[in-house]
């Protein structure tokens, strides 16, 4: 040992078990994910919290050779970038690092539109899958599979286990607060039209509910620059709208700077409410309004879905889902 008293050589499972104060036995069967075996919560903590720190990271050959699993996860997400895709991705990341698991990304939703029979036959050698917010690909894909398979977010295959982000009361909850607080001509900040999706049909039956009319903005893209150019000219325009509905708060964090641009008094003037809830809507000025998806919740119970699902095939299908959370701040 180091006069830190770290390991200075690459530590092993025995050094896990000597750190945490259990077997050798119980350190695999935590590290390999195994949820069959009866080892107390606070125990598993104890082993993954001594991983962490002496820095294990289980040989995946050797667990290969004596499970006959390969010791990975696929991924399957779209690889169109938005802060709360990276969030996610982050935080599945962190999800697998206390395993004896390597985390598999694939841009599924790319390889579908480019050739579905392609990606239908390109077969990475994993023990299963977690698709997160991959519309097509849990219908294309799914009934090819032959390996677990969990979705989670928006988009969740139904005859398969689940955990989904209820988009629809999430868009109700913020579209019922902007009307609560006065605003009467609320725009719906959009890259594109999209009836199916499930923010657009709450923003439309919120709205003629309360007998308002729907106003859609388009931008060219999900870009934040996209966003800002959108809004500036719109604002710019006398356009006499009072709150402004994003789809996500990448859209949102360029309408925030399109409305400062123009000198609105965003909270005042016209409110500003986003979607999605990334760490960063809090240090806007004024911070911003949004719907926060328990993403981190989502990921750890897909992981837990999978686990399950590897360890036991037979069990019942496993689905729940969660509501996201309206965070009320200055912007509104």
């Amino acid at each position: 040992m180091s006069s830190n008293g770290l390991l200075t050589k690459r530590p092993t499972r025995n050094d896990v078990a000597r750190y945490a104060n259990v077997s050798g036995w119980t350190v695999s069967n935590v590290l390999n994910g195994r949820s069959d075996v009866t080892i107390r919560e606070d125990t598993r903590k104890r082993i993954r919290e001594a991983a962490e720190h002496l820095g294990y990271r289980p040989n995946s050959n050797a667990r290969a050779l004596a499970t006959g699993r390969t010791c990975m996860i696929g991924f399957w997400m779209c690889f169109d970038y938005s802060q709360y895709r990276a969030h996610v991705l982050h935080r599945m990341n962190h999800q697998m690092k206390s395993t004896a698991f390597e985390l598999v990304v694939r841009d599924i939703e790319e390889e579908i539109t480019k050739d579905i029979q392609s990606a239908k036959n390109v077969q990475i050698p994993v023990d299963g899958i977690i698709a997160f917010d991959t519309p097509t690909a849990g219908a294309v894909l799914r009934s090819s599979l032959s390996v677990p398979f969990v979705t989670m977010g928006a988009f969740c295959a139904e005859d398969k286990d689940y955990v989904k982000s209820d988009l629809y009361s999430g868009a109700v909850d913020a579209l019922q607060h902007l009307i609560a607080t006065g605003r009467k001509e609320i725009v719906f900040l959009v890259p594109t039209i999209d009836q199916a999706d499930l923010r657009s049909q709450a923003y439309e039956f919120v709205l003629q509910e309360a007998g308002l009319k729907c106003h859609y903005l388009t931008t060219q893209d999900l870009s934040l620059s996209s966003a800002r150019r959108t809004v500036r000219e719109f604002v710019e325009s006398k356009c006499g709208v009072d709150a402004i509905f994003c789809l996500n708060d990448d859209l949102a964090f360029g309408a925030h700077r399109a409305l400062c641009d123009s000198g609105v008094r965003i909270g005042e003037d016209i409110s500003l409410v986003g979607f999605d809830g990334i760490e960063e809507t809090e240090y806007l000025s004024p911070s911003l309004t949004t719907v926060v998806q328990p993403f981190e919740q989502m990921c750890e119970i897909a992981w837990q879905f999978l686990q399950n699902r590897i360890n036991d095939p037979s069990i019942p299908l496993q689905q729940i889902t969660l509501k996201p959370q309206l965070v009320v701040r200055g912007s509104s």
